[in-house]
């Protein structure tokens, strides 16, 4: 399992939302929501970040990418 990730969502810099994920089981959590949404060509990505839930609702046209290091 990854030890440190680095999410990207949305289109090429500067419009895009960078999270950080250092913790394995948080990571496998949003990941395993970003894989659902992708299978399925619609859903939701939550995000904890700073005591806010980030949302982005996920579509074909929405980028997700990220780096996975530690592995």
């Amino acid at each position: 399992m990854a030890t440190d990730v680095t999410l990207y969502i949305g289109s090429i810099a500067p419009n895009y939302a960078k999270f950080r994920f250092r913790d394995a089981h948080e990571w496998e959590g949003v990941r395993a929501q970003i894989i659902n949404a992708m299978n399925m060509g619609k859903g939701t990505i939550e995000i904890d970040r700073k005591g806010d839930k980030v949302v982005y609702v996920y579509s074909p046209f929405l980028a997700v990418s990220w780096v996975e290091t530690g592995v």
